[in-house]
């Protein structure tokens, strides 16, 4: 494998630190970078490590994803019945797997191993009974929502043939910038209607769900060359009740998030000091938030000035 290169590309969730936190934007994306090396310096590897917490909802909706990745790959190779019950078992070993990692702190050694934020800040050790039960909660009846819904069974009633890949991450160009989107599921129609799937484990953020299934209609247009009249994509809320909600992209509502991603891009590379290089300016240009409610739930509080005089967290030092 060749020596990796961190080059400047654009993506929904990129966009969403760049606008929270211009600091925890540079600890992500630059400071961060090349931390998974054992022989990188010190404060790199932490900024990696922390760049690899999650909170336990994050957690909880990438176990669902994993899971409804999973299942669906069976389906289409085994025709495997997708119930409940089968997922619920295989999120509960996933459960309990990461839930062990984080505890036993195997991410000091490979960051990519759970490491869940509550506990990184916390004792390190354990939480109260009624937070890890409300995440188990979260993750079966989010799955079980799934395996009870129509969208399934409307998924299933067509030939696998007619499927994408499934939870496929990749890149389109959106005048010459590469941009990054991740599909959950896609699929076509009887009608000849390519439908985008988005699961979601949380709550509705419009306007943030519009330029991310945005996102996905250009990325079919140019890789599937799929005209964008006969594209629908729709977010599918498990929380409640697996409910379908479609986003319908007019030319003008495409417009405007491609100009979105353009502007974005531009604010992002003007913090460069060689944007041929991707080559950020000094820490400091990157602003530190104004709105502290963001620093709630941050994972870099642990590097962060604004909170250079508080105590490390336990067992972290």
């Amino acid at each position: 494998m060749g020596q990796l290169i961190n080059e400047f590309t654009w993506s929904a969730s990129r966009h969403k630190l760049f606008a929270d936190c211009r600091r925890a934007y540079y600890y992500c994306y630059y400071g961060a970078w090349g931390g998974w090396d054992e022989g990188a310096a010190p404060r790199t590897r932490r900024l990696y490590r922390l760049k690899n917490v999650k909170t336990l909802d994050m957690w909880a909706g990438s176990l669902v994803h994993e899971t409804l990745a999973e299942a669906l790959r069976r389906f289409s190779m085994k025709g495997a019945p997708i119930t409940a019950g089968e997922l619920q078992a295989n999120a509960r070993i996933k459960l309990r797997a990461g839930w062990v990692e984080a505890v036993n702190r195997d991410w000091e050694r490979y960051p990519k191993k759970t490491n869940l934020w509550e506990l990184y800040y916390g004792n390190g050790k354990s939480l109260p009974p009624e937070k890890t039960e409300r995440i188990k909660g979260k993750v079966n009846d989010c799955l079980a929502a799934f395996a009870d819904s129509e969208i399934l069974k409307e998924i299933l009633s067509v030939s696998y043939l007619a499927w994408k890949p499934i939870d496929k991450l990749d890149t389109f160009q959106n005048d010459g910038l590469k941009v990054w989107c991740a599909l959950d599921f896609a699929f076509t129609d009887p009608a000849g209607i390519l439908r985008i799937l988005d699961w979601k484990t949380g709550g509705e953020d419009v306007d943030a769900i519009r330029l991310q299934l945005a996102c996905y209609t250009f990325y079919a247009v140019e890789k599937w060359l799929v005209q964008m009249e006969n594209v629908q994509v729709c977010g599918v809320f498990l929380k409640d009740g697996a409910r379908v909600q479609a986003y319908p992209c007019s030319p003008e509502i495409l417009v405007e998030a491609r100009d979105k991603m353009l502007t974005s891009a531009a604010a992002m590379r003007s913090l460069l000091a060689d944007p041929e290089a991707n080559t950020p300016k000094e820490e400091d240009a990157f602003a530190l938030c104004d709105d502290t409610r963001s620093c709630g739930r941050c994972n870099y509080r642990e590097a962060c000035p604004r909170f250079a005089d508080a105590a490390p967290p336990a067992g972290n030092g």
